[in-house]
């Protein structure tokens, strides 16, 4: 498993923004530098691909085996339509689709794509026609079998731009591990607690999007360091985590000020049972 991309919607550093973080990202580089997120589960499944694919595919892997995309939400930076054209310019490819899917109101956005004269100039059916790609829809809470692996998406705490919620992965892995992909989401809504309290959770993947920052952040869609302190608790004290998980921190942008070391040494410092490792671009577990 490997993240292809750590960052949040603008990328870390920011192209537009001088703020302390993202001139220390320019200077020092390392993992401090993040592209948009995106998760590889193994050569064939990722979780979302976005619009820095083809930079992190360069540097991390191709993208050539890969059969299944597992979409979070619609916004730009997790799903990046025109990867879909892109697919159809190889010359020689995987044959057979490169699945989508979509959970709840977030797959009416195949609907508008097959409508539109804009989107992929109007060619969206003809990739579906022509076996370039292929839609699935899934429900909240149902599970579902993708390639090798066990899928139950669940409800974050998040809005993509069709006002869905965002879906966060419940995955059983071929060897049986059990991984939780909490991303994009705020504090964890009650039903998501409730559907997570069966379960033990082997390695989590959290967002931690404003980092240091305070809780009072005006976008309630997102977590801090304090806010991932608070869910994390919430998870050990019903059984779903302990000491033995394994947890990462992904989806981190500009706003919070405090570099990858200094993040880490926050978890570090958390007084929390389980590791919690500040995660990298092109870090692998």
């Amino acid at each position: 498993m490997k993240f292809y991309g750590t960052g949040a919607a603008e990328g870390l550093p920011s192209p537009f923004c001088s703020c302390y973080l993202c001139e220390y990202a320019r200077t020092h580089g390392g993992k401090d530098l993040r592209t948009r997120s995106m998760f590889r589960l193994n050569e064939e499944i990722s979780i979302d691909l976005g619009p820095d694919a083809f930079h992190q595919a360069a540097l991390y892997g191709d993208l050539k085996e890969l059969a299944h995309v597992l979409v979070t939400h619609t916004h730009p930076d997790h799903f990046a339509y025109d990867m879909m054209e892109v697919r159809r310019m190889a010359t020689v490819r995987r044959s057979g689709p490169l699945n989508y899917y979509f959970t709840g109101d977030a797959g009416k956005i195949v609907e508008k794509y097959e409508n539109s004269d804009f989107i992929l100039g109007g060619k969206f059916k003809a990739l579906e026609e022509q076996s370039v790609i292929k839609a699935h829809y899934m429900d909240y809470g149902e599970t579902y079998s993708v390639g090798m692996l066990s899928v139950t998406p669940l409800r974050g705490n998040h809005r993509g731009d069709l006002k869905e919620d965002a879906a966060n992965y419940l995955i059983r892995m071929a060897n049986g591990t059990l991984l939780f992909y909490g991303c994009d989401t705020g504090p964890y809504l009650e039903e998501t607690y409730e559907a997570l309290r069966s379960h033990h959770i082997d390695i989590l993947i959290s967002e931690c999007t404003y980092g240091g920052g305070e809780d009072t952040y005006p976008n309630p869609g997102h977590l801090s360091y304090s806010a991932c302190v608070k869910v994390f608790e919430r998870l050990l004290s019903q059984g779903t985590i302990d000491a033995h998980t394994r947890v990462y921190l992904t989806h981190i942008n500009h706003c919070h000020q405090a570099d990858h070391e200094t993040l880490q040494k926050m978890f570090d410092d958390s007084g929390l049972p389980m590791k919690c490792t500040v995660a990298y671009d092109g870090m692998e577990i």
